[in-house]
């Protein structure tokens, strides 16, 4: 039995050698079969260097050494009975749970300890790279290589949709429809709503045509009247 700085025990049986933690891990790991390992040879070294350790160590390193153990006991038991219902099951699986995070902490302690070691021991804060007040224009790019790359874009596009067309309506004032009727109606006595708005068929043309002739109505200076349904509306002067 070796003693190490750290005061762990290092363990020398043949076909394994290490620190009790490791061995646990390693037996975990399916690595080296239980059976193969003489746990009597095991508790014999321990106790071996609990018994070298001063009175106020002795009732912790026990205790640890008494959960190592009994994991240890129950590995070995459920190797050789497999198909034997252990009740600790779930208390096997907590402590493989610990010694995982055992384990996570043993790694992380040793980074800590190089980093201590190293001569570099704090680390000025890097500074962020500076942003460019202006545009650097590439060394690799031309303009003929950009013009490439448009033309190479705009043919993958789509084609674009052709714009619906519209008709646009022409304007129509009430002031010139207005005038237009009083013009017709100085060299004639009547005339038909169908001489007002012509041969169109602008909708616009004919609003504005009939809105035209109630205002006329409504100042007097026109009569209106229709023979019969849908016949010609006659607009005669009032003078």
């Amino acid at each position: 039995m070796n003693q190490t700085s750290n005061n762990s025990i290092d363990l020398q049986l043949g076909q394994f050698a290490g620190p009790l933690d490791l061995l646990l891990h390693v037996l975990q790991e399916k690595e080296l079969h239980i059976t193969e390992v003489s746990l009597s040879l095991v508790t014999e070294q321990y106790l071996g260097y609990l018994d070298a350790l001063e009175d106020d160590h002795k009732h912790e390193e026990l205790a640890d050494f008494l959960v190592v153990a009994t994991k240890l006991l129950l590995i070995k038991a459920r190797a050789l009975l497999p198909h034997f219902s252990f009740q600790e099951e779930e208390d096997m699986n907590e402590l493989e749970e610990q010694l995982r995070r055992y384990k996570r902490f043993v790694d992380a302690s040793k980074k800590l300890h190089q980093l201590w070691l190293h001569p570099h021991r704090s680390l000025p804060r890097i500074e962020p790279p500076r942003k460019a007040t202006s545009f650097v224009w590439p060394t690799n790019v031309t303009l003929d290589r950009l013009h490439e790359r448009m033309v190479q874009l705009v043919e993958r596009l789509s084609p674009p949709k052709a714009l619906p067309t519209a008709t646009i309506d022409q304007r129509v004032s009430m002031k010139d429809t207005i005038n237009r009727i009083r013009t017709l109606l100085s060299s004639e006595s009547q005339v038909i709503f169908q001489e007002v708005v012509g041969k169109t068929q602008n909708k616009t043309a004919l609003i504005v045509g009939f809105i035209a002739l109630l205002e006329l109505m409504k100042q007097k200076e026109v009569f209106l009247h229709q023979d019969h349904t849908f016949g010609d509306i006659v607009i005669e002067s009032a003078s």
